[in-house]
């Protein structure tokens, strides 16, 4: 039985895919790797049917058309043969250990009425010289290596939030409710993090670095030269992630859940204003008046809320004062972890 998917949509990762899926393939059968190769033009296709030919029995490829990372997520929901499913990029890394570790966890929840619907883990930045420069880890919100639900945890502090990297769904949870993400964009792993949430009932923890994500590179999504770039998709993606749930439906969840569901929307909100912000044009300021007038169009009561809360109070600064905060905290995080 295949207890754990590892979907990875891999375009051009030609220089990539090999170390990352050997990472992987010693955990054992019970972990299903699902290459998908979005329409590459390099060596990913051949270097992906390769190691298929040499990892028969947990290594799978699909080889299909570009449709961008969300696509390649959507394929690992419709094809995972394990009950549960993580997306991993391919210039990142697993940690083979915690892996084993992982198995081992959800070996423990494979039958119906010990699964979990959301397994959490720890993980760390690397960065392209270096392994492992800044850990993020959830034990001050979850019980280790046990079954929470939202009541049973801690509340989420203000400044811990999910990532991709640390979350994997059971599968048919997300087959159940037919979720499915938008093609050719960036940036849609946060309405993945997002837009599931309220169908979570049981929380797993898993105290281990699993994932391993790497920053510094110039071309990842991410750096501050494409997000820049692609400042038009990054503020579609946090409008269309605000835009699913209403208040009155968030006000009706565990007290846990809704307050780190608009903490995690006002920590959004923040980020792309930072991004208008550090643009510095009439273009970008209009960008997020017509993402606010959006929100307001979708929820008037959510809009509102979204207002007070406390990051409010940092994005309605006056416009020098606001980038004189970001770029204090930019330094600071680039001293930290060397993040952008």
């Amino acid at each position: 039985m295949k207890l754990l998917t590892l979907v990875i949509p891999s375009y051009n990762a030609e220089a990539f895919l090999r170390r990352c899926v050997e990472r992987m393939t010693p955990a054992g059968p019970e972990v299903d790797i699902l290459i998908v190769d979005d329409g590459s033009t390099d060596g990913t296709p051949a270097i992906a049917d390769a190691l298929a030919a040499e990892h028969p029995e947990n290594v799978r490829v699909i080889h299909q058309e570009n449709g961008g990372h969300g696509e390649g997520l959507n394929q690992g929901i419709r094809c995972a043969e394990g009950i549960y499913l993580k997306s991993v990029d391919a210039d990142d890394r697993i940690d083979t250990e915690s892996l084993k570790t992982m198995v081992a966890l959800l070996r423990e929840h494979a039958e119906p009425g010990t699964w979990a619907d959301l397994v959490v883990n720890d993980y760390v930045y690397d960065h392209t010289d270096r392994e492992n420069v800044f850990q993020v880890r959830y034990n001050h919100v979850f019980h280790k290596n046990r079954v929470d639900t939202w009541e049973t945890c801690r509340r989420f502090p203000i400044w811990k939030q999910f990532m991709i990297h640390s979350l994997c769904y059971r599968v048919a949870l997300l087959r159940e409710h037919g979720y499915e993400l938008p093609k050719h964009t960036f940036y849609e792993d946060n309405l993945y993090i997002y837009q599931p949430l309220p169908w979570v009932q049981r929380i797993l923890y898993l105290p281990c670095p699993l994932y391993g994500y790497t920053i510094g590179q110039e071309n990842q999504s991410v750096s501050q030269k494409n997000i820049l770039r692609r400042m038009d998709q990054n503020t579609r993606m946090v409008t269309r992630m605000i835009c699913t749930w209403k208040w009155d439906e968030i006000s009706r969840l565990p007290r846990n859940l809704r307050g780190y569901m608009v903490s995690f929307l006002s920590g959004q909100i923040l980020a792309v204003t930072v991004l208008h912000e550090s643009a510095n044009n009439e273009e970008s300021r209009e960008m997020n008046r017509a993402m606010w007038e959006e929100i307001r169009a979708f929820d008037p009561e959510l809009c509102r809320r979204l207002r007070r809360y406390p990051s409010a109070a940092i994005i309605t600064l006056p416009g020098p004062a606001f980038r004189r905060l970001v770029f204090r905290i930019s330094r600071m995080a680039q001293k930290q972890i060397g993040f952008t």
